[in-house]
Formats: structure tokens, sequence, C-alpha cells
């Protein structure tokens, strides 16, 4: 595994950075409809089926843009006229999908629980059992603003008991956390190529339940969001109803190679759960302290609590690791006075004994003395810390 030069290293939760052999692929042009991007799109479907354990019951269906934009398309695809979604949300993530309802018209209601620790199979009973409306699930597997993993596999078997079509946003997980569509009983899991796929940002899927989507036509109210039209043009010709973003889609196929070169989901996790040990046992070393507990954080993102010093300050915190070629991304979080660093990507722990060694000199160059955190009580939900989209000082005029 390579690591990398000062100047490209990403610490972000998505995008993360590339290998050399995906970035070339994205040198080569194709045609809309080529022969390769059909064999490259072909293969993708595949594999994503195989790492959903979905074989003979659910489909991959691409979708150019974010893993938000195939969340929207997922809730206008599957919530049919007269459905009603239950959106969970402990987080900003959780939270982007209740502004997709509402943004779309879409029936719903929110279940909020507490951003550090993960909700209970019994509160979601007791929202389905006072609500008989509803008729969909969705929730975030990795809500990446707090690092916490919520429990899909207790809410997946609840809605099979209970009957309800139950959708995941597993955009920060797939590729790594294992994602049993029969195990964890999930009828659409959306994905992004961006995150443990180490693929390029720009197109996303949906795994998709066969029976489930197949009852879908006719529920978009979008002609480019529509799922199951999408998915009906792809298994007949072998590529997408309008132009695809093929450097893209090239580059996640061969992203998709390494994957499975790798040793797939597995060899991934366990890559990204000794990343996560290395940083966070560094860091503590130095006295930080993280915000959950090991036991319900994912090893996806670490999240910390900011140091109590007058002299810490975010925004010269992170536009100094910037300038040391340390990336650690300045986006929303669902506590304040945090700050993450991810994981994931093509990264290993060198790289995150630099990260942490770096964050420790550029703090002790700003003059922070004391790396430890006030042992406050943690904010409440609706205290959502903004996403701070700093930019370098020498780039404002841009």
């Amino acid at each position: 595994m390579q690591t990398h030069p000062p100047s490209s290293l990403l610490l972000t939760p998505g995008p993360v950075s590339l290998p050399m052999s995906t970035k070339r692929t994205m040198l080569e042009d194709h045609a809309f409809g080529g022969r390769s991007i059909v064999k490259d799109i072909a293969f993708a479907r595949r594999y994503l089926v195989h790492l959903a354990n979905a074989a003979n019951l659910g489909t991959a269906i691409p979708l150019p843009g974010s893993g938000t934009y195939a969340n929207e398309a997922a809730i206008q695809t599957f919530v049919p006229e007269g459905g009603k979604l239950l959106v969970h949300s402990n987080g900003v993530y959780g939270d982007t999908l209740v502004s997709i309802c509402r943004a779309t018209g879409t029936p719903h209601s929110v279940l909020r629980t507490s951003p550090v620790s993960p909700p209970s199979a019994e509160q979601f009973r007791q929202a389905l059992c006072s609500d008989p409306g509803i008729t969909h699930v969705m929730m975030v597997h990795c809500e990446t603003s707090s690092g916490l993993l919520n429990p899909i596999d207790q809410v997946g078997r609840l809605c099979r008991e209970l009957h309800k079509v139950f959708i995941v946003d597993a955009v920060a997980t797939f590729g790594a956390l294992p994602l049993d569509m029969r195990r964890l009983a999930y009828d659409v899991l959306v994905l992004s190529s961006n995150k443990c796929l180490e693929g390029p940002p720009g197109l996303a899927w949906v795994v998709a339940n066969r029976g489930v989507l197949g009852a879908c036509k006719g529920n978009a109210r979008s002609l480019c969001l529509d799922l199951w039209d999408q998915n009906q043009h792809v298994a007949r010709t072998s590529c997408f109803r309008f132009t695809p973003p093929t450097h893209t889609v090239s580059a996640v196929a061969q992203a998709l190679r390494a994957h499975d070169g790798e040793g797939g989901s597995a060899a991934r996790l366990e890559r990204y759960r000794r990343n996560w040990r290395c940083l966070v046992e560094r860091m503590r070393s130095f006295g930080f302290r993280t915000l959950l507990p090991d036991t319900i954080a994912a090893p996806i993102a670490a999240v910390f609590r900011e140091p109590d010093d007058p002299a810490y300050d975010f925004d010269a915190f992170y536009l100094a690791m910037l300038e040391r070629g340390l990336d650690i991304y300045p986006g929303p979080l669902a506590v304040q006075r945090t700050f993450r660093i991810g994981c994931i990507g093509t990264v290993t722990e060198h790289d995150m004994r630099r990260a942490a060694d770096a964050v420790r000199e550029t703090l002790t160059a700003l003059g922070v003395r004391a790396f430890g955190a006030a042992r406050a009580r943690p904010a409440p939900v609706a205290s959502i810390v903004p996403n701070r989209c700093l930019v370098p000082s020498h780039d404002r005029a841009l």
C-alpha cells in the first residue's frame, strides 16, 4: 500500500485519496455507449451485487452525482403516493434526509435520537406503532458527523416483522463494513463511489430488492432521478439513459477491481480499523478525547473533542494543517466543539501517525498547550455545527 506525498493526503470521510492506478484511468476518453464503458458498467453492477450478497435478489442501479442525489432518487422512487417515510436522524446526514423529504413534498415523520449513542429498536417500534400510516423507514448507517455506527441490523429485523420497506444510507460504509442484503433485511441500499470503494466522486449507486423495485413504476416525480426507469434502461441497453460521467465510470470500475484485489470488504475494513486504532491511540497519548466510546464508533472517521485552551481556533488549525498538506475537511458536525479526521481511502497507519503528529505540532505552534477537552455534557441533537467551508487566505478572492 502506497503512502502519499505531503501535498496530496485527504483525511476526510470522502472524497478520499486515490491510488495512481485509478487516477490514470481517468486520462482516457470514452464514448457514450462505447464498448469499454458498457463493459465497465456491467462489471460494476455484478460486483456491487456480489458485495451486497444480493445475487438473484437485488440489482445495482448507477446514477450520476453524489450519494445525496441517490438518496433523493431512492426517496422519490420507493415512497409511493399515499406512502409515508419514517426518517431517523441523529446527525447532519440524517437531517439531510429530512431536508430531501421537505423539498420533494414526501410525507414523513422524524425520529430524532442522541448524536452520541445508538437508537434502540424499541424507539423505532414505538414510532411505527404510533403511526400506522408509515410504510417506509430510512436511516443512515454511519453518521459521519459524529462517527456513530447506527444499528441497521436491529431496525431491519423490525421492518421485516412489521412489513415496512427499509432504506439504508450506506454511503459512508459500503465497501468496508459487511452489508449483506439477506442477513440485514434491508430493501434498498444507497452508496457512493468516493468513500470506502476508493473511487472518484460523481457516481452513486442504489442496490435494490428486485421485487420492491418492480412495484415502483411511475412513483418518481423526477425524470432524471427515476430509479425504476434507470434500471429498466441499463438492464436493456447496458448503459445509462442519458450521458454517463464516462471518466468516472471507468475509474470506478478500476477502483472495484482494486477492491477485489485487496481482498474485498473484509480486507478493507481491517485496514481501516488499523488506521482508526493507530490514529485514536496516538491522539489519546497526546491528551485528546474522542467524542464516542470505541464500542459504538465506526472506523470511518475519528471525531475528537476540541482542546479546552483559549489559544485554540479551528480556522487557524485547519488552515495550518492544510499548509502541511493534510486536509481534515471543515465539514458539518453533529456536536459542537469537535473535529474529525478520516481514516479511509488509500491511506495507511504510517499516514495516521503522521497526521496525529502534525496535529500536535500544528497546535503547539499556534500556542495551544492543553489538548484535552472539558468534560461537558454533549450538545443537544438540534445543535448542528454548520459547514465551515474554509478557504485558504490566498484563495479567498477566487
